[in-house]
């Protein structure tokens, strides 16, 4: 009876370790996302902030390509849209570039302006990928020179920070999103108030960095023909973070299904424009696509284990 009574202990000791083992200890989503959210510091001369999509979603047409080449707008749900869609913000116009600013911080303005970044949960055997995704209306790039100015311009901008885990919980590193790829530093390197790190935004671009100076931009995120161009007028293409405007956006949770609008394939924003002295603004590919549809989204760990330190 005695030895009966021992195993029924050891296979009850056995289910309690398995189903601690299994759930017990593990933090939920939502905290993790709140333990770990970006404070965000913004250039002095930026205008743009980090906002929910809805405002945006609001002013702008889904617009598709006619058989003569324009783009006309089309009432279907956005979730349903062809990958070759594109978002029009109908009130502004790219194609004016960094001048443009002013309407879409207007048009921000009107729609509510609270910061915001959108939070997904990947968790894997040995990582768990917080994800941070943050929607600019619009992305004025611009860059002034003795022979002028040399802008790029956008609707629609997602950046993104991730904080990598290991399945402790402990953090590892954290990773920025930055033009066409991004960033990594270790976390006890990374600049942080408590468990929040602190990330810099650059002026018009929106691409992250870990402190506030004056950098060059990877010339492998630019076009040939652009560069080209840059190169005959001996311009070199900076990216700049300041000390500015403080932001602590509020955490929405978001799924590849959920909220609607992650299942929508196609661009957020018309067409991008770039411009140089005396010349008109040269069309120049689309807006971007959204988080769902993203490397870093599809390979939540490999893809910012493999960006390089910065």
């Amino acid at each position: 009876m005695a030895r009966a009574a021992a195993v029924v202990i050891a296979t009850l000791a056995a289910l309690l370790a398995f189903v601690g083992a299994s759930g017990a200890g593990v933090t939920p989503d939502t905290t993790l996302l709140s333990r770990y959210a970006p404070i965000l510091t913004l250039h002095p001369q930026e205008r743009l902030s980090p906002v929910a999509v809805d405002g945006y979603l609001a002013d702008s047409d889904l617009t598709v390509k006619a058989a003569g080449g324009t783009w006309v707008p089309t009432v279907i749900p956005l979730e349903t849209a062809p990958e070759a869609a594109r978002l029009d913000q109908r009130l502004c116009r790219a194609s004016d570039g960094p001048d443009a600013a002013s309407c879409y911080a207007a048009a921000q303005a009107v729609r509510g302006t609270t910061p915001t970044t959108y939070g997904a949960v990947f968790r894997s055997n040995a990582r768990i990928a917080l994800q941070y995704w943050l929607f600019y209306t619009f992305n004025p790039y611009e860059q002034l020179a003795p022979q002028g100015r040399f802008w790029q311009a956008h609707e629609g901008d997602w950046e993104a920070v991730t904080v990598l885990l290991d399945r402790a919980e402990r953090p590892l590193l954290v990773g920025l999103s930055r033009h066409c790829a991004g960033v990594r530093r270790s976390w006890t390197r990374t600049p942080r108030r408590s468990t929040h790190p602190l990330v810099y935004v650059a002026l018009g671009s929106h691409a992250n960095y870990f402190g506030p100076a004056t950098r060059p931009l990877d010339r492998v995120c630019w076009p040939p023909e652009a560069l080209a161009v840059y190169d005959a007028y001996g311009v070199t293409l900076v990216d700049r973070t300041a000390r500015g405007r403080v932001v602590r956006p509020r955490v929405v949770r978001i799924t590849a299904r959920s909220p609607a609008w992650m299942r929508y394939r196609g661009a957020w924003g018309e067409t991008q424009y770039v411009g140089f002295p005396n010349v008109d603004p040269l069309a120049f590919g689309s807006g971007p696509a959204g988080p769902a549809f993203h490397d870093l989204w599809r390979t939540p760990v490999a893809t910012p284990l493999a960006w390089p330190p910065g």
